[in-house]
């Protein structure tokens, strides 16, 4: 549960977080996220679970359809080579405006780690205000 900063190298290459690797083991599967500006990392079990569930759909509606493309479809395994590193493709890392040389945030949210662009993410979080404006009284968390 953090936040932590990579950046891109020329190859599309950036580490993940050494306190990540031990939860991820060898491999990522790095597809396009529900939200805007983000991408989707999951270990290969979540990611086939996700597959399975997605599978059961009717193939017949065209937001299935669509939702398999986007999720499925631009979905890349992505082996940890010896340093710790993923590499991604440059169509997926220009879905969230991003390129060698810029910096990217990996957010853990427990089944899956969330990919955006720094400057993104800083953006969002300045633009967003903090906690203290927000009505969390429907979410019924206690003891935050």
């Amino acid at each position: 549960m953090a936040r932590f900063t990579h950046t891109i190298d020329a190859k599309g290459r950036v580490f993940v977080p050494a306190r990540l690797r031990d939860s991820i083991g060898a491999s990522l599967v790095v597809t396009l996220s529900l939200d805007e500006g983000f991408l989707s990392a999951y270990t290969p079990e979540n990611f086939r679970q996700i597959r399975e569930q997605i599978a059961q759909l009717s193939g017949t509606d065209p937001a299935v359809r669509r939702l398999k493309r986007l999720i499925i479809g631009e979905a890349m395994p992505c082996d940890l080579d010896g340093q710790g590193r993923i590499s991604v493709s440059d169509e997926l890392w220009a879905q969230i405006g991003v390129k060698p040389g810029d910096e990217i945030c990996f957010i853990d949210m427990f089944d899956k780690l969330e990919i955006c662009a720094k400057a993104f993410y800083d953006q969002q979080k300045e633009e967003q205000g903090s906690l203290a404006q927000m009505d969390l009284t429907r979410f019924d968390v206690r003891g935050l």
